[in-house]
């Protein structure tokens, strides 16, 4: 057997393998945030919320999941009271409390009446009265828009009901007409863990709608619905069949043409540019909120708007610019996204450690 040799290297080889130690970790190798873990949104949140380093590490922050985990607490109000996902309900069985109506096919409680098939249980369809509820109370909190009216949210038994009454298909969560609303069949919502954003985005739009004397523009509505609704990780999830196309993001005019027509006929150019116009116009918003004075000036803004101010007038009050001169400094176009490169699909449902 032949003697093993020594493996011997010169001083510069050394040099270099000592150096090694010495390199910071790559980004890709450092420990990354889960999008549950980031910022919540609040009147004390400093904002930006994450670096621009840190948006191109983890993504867009989600809270819309971690309610299903055992780490879950209800949430307590400043005057007490529970609320939010199992404050109705622990463990399916029922927490009567005052102001809360359950009969078959009928639940309500403040805002909200959820109509739904009457074969379901209490406990089966509570949780969206749940998330209704929670979305209100924080919502009316960070946007400063009070609703002295009542939602009524009907639940079709699937699919087929929910495009037969509604004219729309799963990518459109819900079609809302004034205090009258259909949302996609609650159960297939949860079986896409999408609910929890579907109710904050519809809450969002009732706000926007039944709290303001006048409509905002097509992007910033839109765009605060997805926003608030933190659909940024989902939206993002959805481009990756539209990438291959080039230029997939909108420009402020395309996001108001598109958004504010009806759904197209062609289901698969309606589910393309709804979706691109959606993410466009969350963009927008995202620039907006993020860097240009928190939600403490988005707050300022609305607030101003719902006391009969015009509009024009308070975009440049809060932002220093009309409100054509700020859609069009928002251009996603322009831009790009905050994110970079970093667009592979995210699952925000897992909880950290199963990831």
């Amino acid at each position: 057997m032949a003697p093993k040799m020594k493996q011997r290297f010169s001083a510069p080889v050394l040099v270099l393998l000592g150096l090694t130690f010495l390199l910071p970790v790559p980004s890709a190798m450092a420990e990354s945030i889960h999008s549950n873990d980031m910022p919540i949104l609040s009147m004390d949140t400093s904002f930006p919320r994450l670096s621009k380093e840190e948006l191109v590490e983890n993504g867009f922050p989600d809270h819309m999941h971690s309610y299903w985990w055992p780490s879950w607490k209800t949430l307590i109000d400043d005057d007490g009271t529970t609320y939010g996902p199992g404050s109705f309900c622990s463990r399916r069985q029922l927490i009567p409390r005052e102001g809360l109506s359950v009969e078959p096919g009928r639940n309500s409680f403040g805002n909200f009446i959820t109509l739904q098939n009457e074969a379901y249980r209490p406990c089966d369809m509570l949780p969206m009265l749940e998330n209704l509820d929670w979305a209100y109370r924080d919502l009316s909190k960070l946007l400063g828009l009070v609703v002295n009216d009542t939602l009524t949210v009907v639940s079709p038994d699937n699919i087929p009901d929910y495009r037969a009454q509604t004219g729309l298909d799963i990518w459109r969560f819900y079609k809302l007409d004034g205090n009258s609303c259909i949302i996609e069949p609650y159960g297939t919502l949860q079986s896409r863990t999408l609910e929890g954003h579907a109710i904050f985005i519809l809450v969002t739009d009732w706000l926007l709608h039944q709290g303001l004397p006048v409509d905002l523009p097509t992007w910033l509505h839109f765009g605060l619905t997805e926003y608030m609704g933190e659909d940024g990780v989902h939206l993002v999830n959805y481009m990756m069949e539209f990438r291959s196309h080039g230029s997939f993001l909108y420009s402020p005019a395309l996001v108001n043409h598109i958004l504010s027509q009806p759904p197209d006929l062609d289901l698969g150019k309606d589910r393309e540019n709804f979706r691109r116009a959606s993410y466009s116009a969350f963009l927008m918003v995202w620039e907006l909120v993020e860097n240009r004075g928190g939600l403490q000036a988005m707050r300022e803004f609305l607030v101003l708007v719902s006391q009969c101010v015009e509009m024009e007038k308070a975009s440049l009050k809060v932002y220093g610019l009309g409100l054509e001169e700020l859609a069009n400094s928002l251009d996603p176009v322009v831009l790009g996204e905050p994110i970079g490169d970093n667009t592979q699909s995210r699952k925000p449902a897992h909880p950290p450690q199963e990831r």
